[in-house]
């Protein structure tokens, strides 16, 4: 009997922000996570000016940057650059790239199994013929 060799990939694709290399996970879970919790990052991110606290800020953007990006993502990032104003500003840009990169991931991921199906049916109407 010939053993069973798959390899299995994460689904995801990198994201790199001031030199700082992350991972955005395409999972179904994390897809549906970031989706819901995006909302409520941007709205509270909008909601956001002068007169709320520093700690407010970095708040709303600790959850959006690590909803994204992983746990601890912002602090990571916060270290390497301590100016919220440009981090908000890279906040929207990164959301917009990610929102165009999952879009043409889940075209490609339909169109895959699409693909699949159509062989497998046909590979299975043979065999019946």
């Amino acid at each position: 009997m010939k053993a069973i060799n798959i390899d299995v990939n994460r689904t995801g694709f990198p994201v790199t922000l001031a030199g700082i290399e992350f991972f955005f996970d395409c999972s179904t879970e994390h897809i549906e996570k970031y989706e819901s919790k995006y909302v409520e990052v941007e709205n509270k991110l909008k909601e956001l000016d002068e007169t709320d606290s520093v700690e407010s800020q970095k708040e709303a953007l600790k959850l959006g940057y690590d909803v994204m990006l992983g746990e601890g993502a912002f602090n990571q990032l916060y270290e390497k650059v301590p100016d919220l104003l440009a981090w908000i500003n890279a906040f929207f840009d990164l959301s917009s790239g990610i929102g165009k990169n999952v879009d043409e991931f889940k075209k490609e991921q339909e169109q895959k199994s699409s693909q699949l199906k159509s062989k497998y049916l046909s590979k299975k109407s043979k065999k019946k013929g």
